[in-house]
């Protein structure tokens, strides 16, 4: 089950966050609002009903459906004339219960403690009812040259979706997190002259040959990986060449194999791929911190 605490907000927030900066996309902006609980959103969408009907004939045809069906789903309409009329309209901060108000409060004092800077955007709906409480958007400034307007372009979206699980017949559970569309990241990089960083290659790629000898690869592989080793291993059961030709293919930096021999003596060979040098290594606990001397020793002597 999910947390219904703030906090988990704050931190799912903040993990998006790493993520578009790791990215390396610039000048986000984080806008966040609250769309209460179903008890609140009763009371608001009649509210918003009230503003909205007077203006019925000025409505394009999605707004006029929608504000029979979903009238906080007009304040998200693109149109020109339903944005001009919807900056009157009620704001839903205005209408939340007291529980989703100190919800939305916490919220934003744990955004404060991680130094999280955001902005507050009534504007920020969703469509669906199963969304409770805290929405979120990071936003980047685009100019439209079609228009000739500065506008803002979303390129991560989220919230708290409380309600989704007892819609599909379970138990209420909690639950949040967020979206990012890989084709508008990768389009906003390049507006932004960027590139994606080069993937981490393999530091260790595990030949194992015979059932013995893939228990203990993957055992290894995993010992690596806990000290922050990037390890493979082969899982599909392929022969001695063909996996040192995919080893060579993914540019893993070392191999080792192991096969009956490697298991009787407790040792194995690990080979630089690149330079030819070759290892003699304990197939032991002390594994990994041997290859981390090794692994920083080679680093250094390219740099």
């Amino acid at each position: 089950a999910g947390s219904s605490h703030p906090s988990a907000d704050a931190e799912v927030i903040s993990l998006a966050k790493q993520v578009i900066d790791d990215i390396g996309i610039k000048n986000v902006e984080l806008r966040i609002n609250s769309i209460g609980c179903p008890e609140c959103r009763k009371k608001y969408q009649e509210a918003l009903k009230a503003y909205f009907q007077p203006h019925h004939a000025e409505l394009c045809q999605d707004c006029k459906s929608r504000l029979e069906r979903n009238p906080m789903r007009l304040l998200d309409c693109k149109v020109p004339d339903c944005q001009q009329i919807g900056k009157g309209a009620p704001e839903i901060l205005d209408y939340l219960c007291e529980d989703c108000s100190n919800h939305f409060e916490k919220l934003k004092q744990y955004l404060g403690l991680l130094g999280i800077v955001y902005t507050i955007d009534p504007r920020i709906v969703r469509g669906l009812d199963y969304y409770t409480k805290t929405v979120f958007e990071f936003v980047i400034p685009v100019y439209n040259e079609k228009q000739k307007k500065q506008e803002t372009l979303t390129v991560c979206g989220g919230g708290r979706y409380d309600g989704l699980i007892e819609q599909l017949g379970g138990q209420p559970t909690p639950a949040l997190g967020f979206g990012m569309g890989l084709e508008r990241l990768l389009m906003t990089l390049h507006q932004q002259g960027k590139t994606l960083a080069e993937p981490s290659k393999c530091d260790i790629y595990f030949v194992p040959m015979g059932e013995q000898a893939e228990e203990k690869a993957l055992q290894l592989t995993m010992k690596l990986r806990k000290d922050g080793t990037f390890a493979l291993t082969d899982v599909m059961g392929r022969g001695l060449r063909a996996q040192m030709k995919y080893a060579d293919k993914i540019g893993a930096r070392f191999t080792m194999v192991i096969g009956d021999n490697e298991l009787e003596s407790g040792e194995a060979v690990l080979k630089n791929m690149q330079t030819g040098e070759k290892i003699t290594m304990k197939l032991d606990d002390t594994l990994p911190e041997r290859f981390a001397d090794i692994e920083i020793a080679d680093r250094l002597a390219k740099e």
